[in-house]
């Protein structure tokens, strides 16, 4: 709009309204904000050239497309705009950092102040401070609100109420809750059972994720939206949920499982099954198992040395007959010793080395230090995978949010949202996998300090990290065999140790060379 030089002897300014949410208007309509403004200019002669709402927009950010065409339009009349006018500051902006950074500065560069028609203050460094203050009040009004809704959804979770969009095969319900209150939760719908016959058909374990994707198209179980077959993803999706099994599982209860109140469409035990096949099915996750598998076979690769280069030897099954030997070109002629053969030798050399008095003690101080390290650092990774799962939540609001606005073609929603699931899915994999590790407890460490003072007894059948992290502590440089004569031979035992040869060792000397080191006294902490 072009003023007149008659008109220029005026105040003008732009009116700008706007509210968060209708069910929260509570005395400050649109209309109630127009009017209020519209006396405010008519009582100090300003002249109101233009209005732009926002309507169910958040004050939170500058982010609002009216509140931008305001801006463009302050812009392109500039020099002609005096005032922006809001009801209250809260109006403008509920958020300080952007509205300093972004509203209030793009205004002033173009010579326009912001003024409420409710909370008066001047343009004196106390009426900023009081201006900036009403803006910092409705930050913190926001925040407040934000807690208490995060703690009421919390709280609601853990009772076990659903509160989010219903997965295929729910609908939304309203149930009571202990005190007779009406609480959101889930009911079966028409695709229930069609849910069930595909999560128990993934349970038989004869199938890639792929083939189960045609066989959801021959139960007729489709896309929700255009009728078309569903992805892998959206099948992957189906498979790794808990709510199937009658879990709520989300941030608001830390990403606990926790028992619904909804009817749970499998078992808990056919969820966990589904997930072990899952696991089974990732190639990755079976090569390490494979790897273990085959460590397990050789605990002692590299602690047992060469006799002849004083190197680790490493292990094979040639001919399907597991041996260790020395790969080195210079020990080719030194030979190989064969599993079974080596392991009931060392466990004849294990019968004769028991703690000394004072290594229990320091024993369970170190198990009790490094439980606590690896819980403290497992935890850390939950916690890290599961700030990445809400973000990825966030970043699928926003893409259905984008979608819904007609920013996005329903091609690349899908694209985006394939993308995020898959992310998904590999960060619940990873995050199952660290889950099953917190099973360390004091028991354990018990079950541990028990292995090792009777390590004769328990090593044949012990897991590998037991039997590797005793053979680490008993001999701290490995131990030397000679293949040739079939001998041990140590220049050092740990001092946590003692040889106690006695009758046993009398029997068996002929296989062990030993130097035992002086004694050294433990100094425990308490």
């Amino acid at each position: 709009m072009q003023l007149t030089k008659q008109d220029q002897s005026q105040k003008t300014a732009l009116g700008y309204l706007r509210i968060s949410d209708k069910k929260q208007i509570k005395g400050e309509s649109l209309a109630n904000q127009r009017e209020a403004i519209r006396n405010y200019a008519y009582t100090n002669d300003v002249s109101v050239i233009e209005w732009f709402t926002d309507e169910a927009k958040s004050g939170k950010n500058a982010d609002r497309q009216a509140l931008q065409n305001l801006i463009v339009t302050a812009a392109k009349m500039k020099g002609q705009i005096d005032y922006v006018l809001v009801y209250k500051m809260s109006r403008a902006s509920r958020d300080i950092d952007s509205y300093v950074m972004v509203i209030k500065s793009q205004l002033a560069a173009l010579g326009i102040r912001v003024l409420s028609v409710t909370e008066p203050f001047d343009d004196t460094p106390m009426g900023h401070f009081v201006e900036n203050l009403h803006v910092m009040l409705g930050q913190l009004d926001n925040e407040n609100k934000r807690e208490m809704v995060v703690d009421n959804m919390t709280r609601i979770a853990k009772q076990g109420f659903w509160q989010h969009t219903p997965p295929r095969g729910y609908n939304i319900c309203k149930i009571n809750n202990d005190e007779g209150k009406k609480r959101p939760s889930l009911t079966p719908s028409h695709e229930a059972d069609k849910i069930t016959d595909l999560l128990m058909r993934w349970n038989r374990g004869d199938m890639t994720e792929a083939q189960l994707v045609r066989y959801a198209e021959t139960i007729k179980l489709r896309s929700a939206r255009g009728g078309k077959p569903l992805t892998q993803d959206v099948v992957h999706k189906m498979l790794i949920n808990p709510v199937y099994a009658g879990y709520v599982c989300n941030k608001f209860t830390d990403n606990e499982r926790l028992k619904g109140r909804h009817p749970a469409l499998i078992s808990p035990e056919v969820f966990e099954q589904n997930q072990l096949i899952i696991l089974m099915r990732n190639k990755d996750y079976m090569s390490g198992l494979n790897r273990q598998i085959a460590n397990q076979t050789y605990p002692l690769r590299r602690f047992v040395k060469c006799m002849l280069c004083d190197k680790y030897m490493t292990a094979a099954a040639p001919h399907n007959s597991p041996r260790y030997y020395c790969a080195r070109p210079s020990c080719k002629q030194s030979g190989s010793i064969m599993t079974k053969l080596l392991h009931p030798q060392f466990e004849e050399l294990l019968a004769l080395i028991t703690p000394t008095a004072g290594t229990r003690k320091l024993l369970k101080e170190i198990l009790k230090r490094q439980v606590k390290q690896e819980l403290g650092d497992i935890n850390r990774r939950i916690k890290r995978l599961r700030d990445q799962l809400d973000d990825n939540d966030s970043y699928k609001q926003k893409i259905l949010a984008k979608f819904i606005a007609d920013k996005l073609s329903e091609e690349q929603k899908d694209t985006a949202l394939r993308g995020a699931d898959k992310e998904r899915a590999d960060l619940q994999t990873e995050l199952l996998t660290l889950e099953r590790k917190q099973t360390i407890s004091e028991d354990s460490i018990e079950n541990a300090l028990g292995f090792m003072g009777n390590i004769n007894k328990y090593w044949h059948s012990a897991p590998l990290e037991l039997k590797q992290a005793y053979q680490e502590l008993v001999f701290p440089k490995g131990f030397v065999y000679d293949i040739k004569t079939k001998k041990f031979l140590t220049p050092e035992i740990s001092p946590l140790y003692r040889l106690d040869l006695g009758e046993m060792g009398a029997k068996n000397d002929e296989n062990f060379v030993m130097v035992i080191p002086r004694r050294v006294e433990l100094l425990l902490p308490g």
